[in-house]
């Protein structure tokens, strides 16, 4: 599971790579109305739509803002949210118990009884979701330590303003980490645009607190064999980095600005869940 120690250590191998590729003042957040933060256009875009690419022509970008398609949510994408639930809840309650009095590990304990109960809320409707249970209670102890350790809970789903640089109004970031560090839970362990997805809301961060956001940490979960495996990466959010999401930022609004849907793909990838409205061969 992550602890303080895995992911301390994560932001200290990040930070080695800081060394000699300073970011450029042009390329943070705080600088939306220049070139080339500045957008061509607002269309209030999700950092997850600029940066998972579901689709290599961004045709399904298209069809849901422009054709209004709705899609039903496949099994990884409720599993993911129902990840994301907990790990607020859990953190909301611990939050919430310690405010009003309580020391951090009789608030643990409190919500320790809750978690079964919790946890048959959110997974509704879902199969195999006994690992879910092992990792709620990993995840209330994890966060309780990280609480008891740094003297305050973990932030998470932080809204934050991204429409300055064409982003949504209400962007929810999975967690801040002492208010300097981007943290993005991740559902699987076989993507790397996860590393888009924390420069958008580092980026997005900039703007709207004027302070740099330079670390990204992303939580990998994942299930296999019904064993829960965690890993944690922390991503420095290089220039390289900043200038790949603000061009795919850029291509998701020539998309949306275009009198014409994308070409259908050659190919459409399997975990496409536009499939069976976008006809684009299998």
């Amino acid at each position: 599971m992550f602890t303080l120690s895995t992911i301390s250590r994560a932001i200290r191998r990040a930070n080695m790579a800081r060394h000699g590729d300073l970011v450029d003042e042009e390329l943070r957040g705080w600088n939306w109305g220049r070139a080339p933060l500045k957008p061509r256009a607002y269309f209030e875009l999700g950092v997850s739509e600029v940066s998972y690419r579901l689709c290599p022509t961004r045709r399904d970008l298209w069809l849901r803002r422009r054709d209004g398609v709705k899609i039903e949510p496949s099994e990884a994408m409720r599993i993911g949210a129902a990840i994301h639930n907990i790990i607020h809840s859990i953190s909301s309650e611990i939050s919430r118990l310690s405010t009003k009095g309580l020391k951090i590990w009789d608030a643990y304990t409190a919500v320790y009884r809750r978690i079964d109960r919790m946890v048959r809320e959110y997974t509704q409707n879902l199969a195999n979701t006994e690992w879910l249970y092992s990792f709620a209670q990993a995840t209330a102890f994890t966060l309780a330590s990280i609480a008891a350790e740094l003297g305050l809970p973990l932030i998470t789903e932080f809204t934050v303003d991204g429409s300055l640089l064409g982003l949504s109004k209400n962007l929810r970031i999975d967690a801040l980490f002492q208010g300097a560090a981007v943290v993005e839970f991740k559902y699987g362990y076989n993507r790397d645009d996860y590393q888009l997805a924390l420069t958008g809301y580092a980026l997005a961060l900039e703007s709207f607190l004027e302070l740099p956001i330079d670390t990204g940490i992303a939580v990998l979960i994942a299930n296999g064999c019904s064993e829960l495996r965690t890993r944690v990466e922390a991503v420095y959010i290089s220039n390289n980095l900043r200038q790949e999401f603000i061009e795919a930022r850029d291509e998701a609004i020539d998309v949306l600005l275009s009198p014409s849907p994308p070409p259908k793909p050659s190919q459409c990838p399997q975990t496409c869940p536009y499939r069976r409205v976008c006809g684009a061969p299998a």
